[in-house]
Formats: C-alpha cells, structure tokens, sequence
C-alpha cells in the first residue's frame, strides 16, 4: 500500500460465492447462527482488522458483528458481507507498507510491514448494559442450528497511538453494543 491509498478487504476478496470457490461455513443470518457461502470469512477480516489497528493504520470502515462471538476480541472484531459491510483502512504515513498472510488448518497470520510510525497500545472498558436472550424456536423441516444463546453487552475500546518520532500521542475511542444472541431452539 502506497501512502494514502486504501485498502478494502470486500475489493480484495469477493464476491464471496460458491461459484468462486469460496465453501459453506458459519454465518449470522437474521440474527442468529445458520450456514452460508464465505462463513468465517471474518475471521480473516477480524485479524486483519487487528494488523491494521496495532500498525496504526487510518481505520477507514469496519462494523463489528451483531453479537459477540467469543472467538473474537470484544469490541474489536470486523465482519464483511460481499458489497455491504467492509474492512478499509489507509496508509497515511509517508512510506509503503506490504500486508502479508499466512494461514494453516488452525491459524491465521497478518503482518504489516513498513517503516514504524507508531506505538499502539489498546485498553477496553469494562461490559456495561447486559441485555438477557430472548428464545427463538424453528419449525421442524426448516434449517437450524441450535444454540444456546448468549447476552448483549457494550464495551469500548481506546486505542492510544504515540508517534516514536515525536512522542506526541493521540486516542480514539470505539464503542461497540453487541445485541443478545438469541437461544435457538430447533422444532
């Protein structure tokens, strides 16, 4: 990536359709666990969006999921959906940088590389506002994936960025409101 130029996850990888390779794996569908095409695609766009967050990257747009998956850091996670919801950042620093990844069957590696701007630090507040499930229960003979459902929450996340050139430092705050996910029960 050349100084000011964007990155965009949704540009670099989709559409995301079987008929480009990509399998069926876990989704959220209309607020609750199903299967779809791409599922855990946010895994690669949750690590990625962490690459860009630790490297100081401008973080352009990201959304977090509906409801918090415990796989994830909470209020720092990133999903996508093909030409709907997508992971961009921009180098705003004055030199290249080269995004690289490495995956195996249980990992998944980003790094960023270039001349190092900043220091990054993240601290997330405490889980405010519990909202308890609800039960949602599916007709026999319609797809289902149980679940046991979990509560909502909101958390921030500051990230405090030092420039090792000038030490001068800079915060910004996220907050995310992570909606209950709901108890499936399959009929």
């Amino acid at each position: 990536m050349q100084p000011g130029e964007t990155f965009s996850l949704d540009a670099a990888t989709g559409p995301r359709t079987l008929a480009n390779g990509y399998v069926e794996a876990g989704v959220i569908d209309n607020g609750r666990p199903s299967r779809g095409p791409a599922g855990g695609v946010s895994q690669v766009s949750t690590t990625l969006y962490n690459a860009a967050y630790f490297a100081g990257m401008t973080l352009v747009e990201h959304r977090p999921h509906s409801f918090y998956i415990s796989r994830y850091p909470a209020g720092r996670e990133a999903t996508i959906v093909t030409g709907a919801l997508d992971n961009r950042f921009r180098n705003d620093n004055p030199t290249p940088v080269l995004i690289r990844t490495a995956w195996t069957p249980t990992s998944l590696t980003v790094w960023i590389y270039g001349q190092r701007q900043f220091e990054v630090t993240g601290t997330f507040g405490p889980r405010t506002n519990p909202t308890q499930p609800n039960t949602v229960t599916i007709p026999p003979g319609e797809q289902c994936t149980p679940s046991n459902g979990a509560p909502g929450f909101t958390i921030t996340d500051t990230r405090t960025l030092r420039n090792v050139n000038t030490g001068e430092t800079r915060s910004e705050t996220f907050t995310t409101r992570y909606n209950p996910s709901p108890r499936v029960v399959c009929g």
